[in-house]
């Protein structure tokens, strides 16, 4: 069994396994914030030793497009390389609508990811349901629109157990949402929880190859605007080393 581990950013791959140096690029705890969100000029992927199994690890770049795209060629690689892929693992962090109850630097799983650009836009709304083309209609069961589901932790094979953190919904963005009207309604619009830019795109791609997709989430500020004490990304990407193991992966 290999398991696909992806994270947006270098930083956040580093958060995730940390002292791991994949070749070819300088130790992860040492790239600099430009660095982290750099394009990378081709798919690579790291085999990183895990205590049960196996993991590959790609970086997928930021954003919904990135993400779709390197999730493709990763899956693609792994398996003309002779490793396929039996489950994905996106991590990383994420804003949080309401801090109280989603504080900064909690661990979430994400039981459904939401694209909330799709569909018919009147002015005021999206409606994915008015628009006469979904995203994809799988081969049995219903289209699939704006929104997916993901799997629990089991479905890593590791032996974790499905709710190693508490489950949320999370709205995957193009535009990190700036404003306070935005940010009420994404919230009362889709009852999520969290914010991020790559979630839909990644679990969108697995659902297209069939494969599980599990989605661990850090917060590391208030979605909208944000005051200093509302946002501590270094603490957040601390928090992410608690990932493996708690999937009993490390």
């Amino acid at each position: 069994m290999t398991l696909l581990l992806c994270a947006a950013t270098a930083r956040e791959l580093a958060g995730l396994a940390p002292g791991f140096a994949p070749p070819g690029l300088p130790p992860l705890e040492r790239t600099g914030a430009g660095a982290a969100a750099a394009p990378w000029p081709e798919m690579r992927l790291w085999p990183l030793p895990l205590r049960r199994g196996r993991a590959l690890c790609c970086l997928t770049g930021v954003g919904p497009l990135n993400a779709a795209l390197a999730l493709g060629l990763a899956l693609e690689r792994a398996a003309a390389e002779g490793t396929p892929i039996s489950a994905v693992c996106n991590a990383g962090l994420a804003g949080a609508f309401d801090l109280a109850a989603a504080p900064l630097r909690s661990l979430w799983l994400v039981r459904e990811e939401i694209w909330p650009e799709y569909g018919l836009n009147d002015g005021r709304s999206v409606v994915a349901g008015a628009f006469g083309f979904p995203l994809w209609q799988p081969p049995e069961g219903a289209p699939v629109r704006d929104r997916l589901p993901l799997a629990g932790a089991d479905a890593l094979g590791t032996g974790a157990e499905a709710a190693v953190f508490p489950s949320c919904r999370s709205v995957t963005v193009a535009g990190v949402t700036a404003s306070h009207e935005r940010a009420a309604g994404l919230r009362q619009s889709y009852g999520a929880e969290l914010e991020n830019m790559e979630g839909f795109a990644v679990a969108y791609a697995c659902a297209r190859a069939g494969l599980p997709c599990v989605e661990a989430r850090c917060v590391s500020n208030k979605a909208g605007p944000r005051a200093g004490d509302e946002k501590d990304f270094a603490g957040a990407l601390r928090a992410l080393a608690q990932v493996l193991p708690a999937l009993n992966c490390n």
